[in-house]
């Protein structure tokens, strides 16, 4: 009897069955929905990295501005000029929108009604490189607070309450 059962399995034949086959792909699928957008959360943070990075370069040039000219620049220029308040923040790269960052994902801008005592610079995202509705525009001030203005919702500091500190960290954290 036993000698039968082998005989029968072994002309069966090799494979898997449809049955195995679909629940190979099911666990597959639910893997990717987990993973994916892990991935692009990972993405996201990195393009990030270089909206921050310019904001501090930007802040450094800044900084060597007032220690040259004793104030700070309030517009962006190819060339510094400290009787005009411009600062050179970009060298020939300005544009119209500001300063592009490397991967054009991010434009620096020096905002409207920063003075010669005060700052605060922009980090806009430039559509379709970047597109970060959670942090949106990253901002510097002068005093070293760190802003962000997410799509649809006002301006949001690092010193206005603890919720929006942990919120602030989290674009600027890491």
């Amino acid at each position: 009897m036993m000698m039968s059962f082998f005989k029968i399995n072994k002309s069966r034949g090799q494979g898997f069955t449809l049955i195995e086959l679909m629940i190979v792909v099911v666990i597959i699928a639910i893997l990717a929905a987990i993973a994916f957008p892990a991935y692009n959360a990972y993405l996201l943070r990195g393009k990030r990295a270089e909206g921050r990075a310019i904001l501090m370069d930007a802040a450094s040039k800044m900084e060597k501005h007032y220690g040259d000219c004793y104030r700070f620049g309030t517009a962006i220029a190819v060339a510094r000029n400290c009787a005009a308040n411009q600062v050179n923040l970009c060298g020939n790269a300005l544009t119209a929108a500001g300063c592009p960052s490397e991967t054009l994902r991010y434009d620096l801008t020096i905002r409207a009604g920063s003075t010669t005592t005060a700052y605060v610079l922009d980090a806009t995202p430039v559509a379709p490189q970047m597109v970060d509705p959670i942090c949106g525009v990253l901002s510097l001030r002068s005093t070293g607070e760190k802003c962000m203005t997410p799509t649809g919702i006002p301006e949001t500091c690092s010193n206005t309450n603890a919720a929006d500190a942990a919120a602030v960290d989290a674009c600027w954290g890491r």
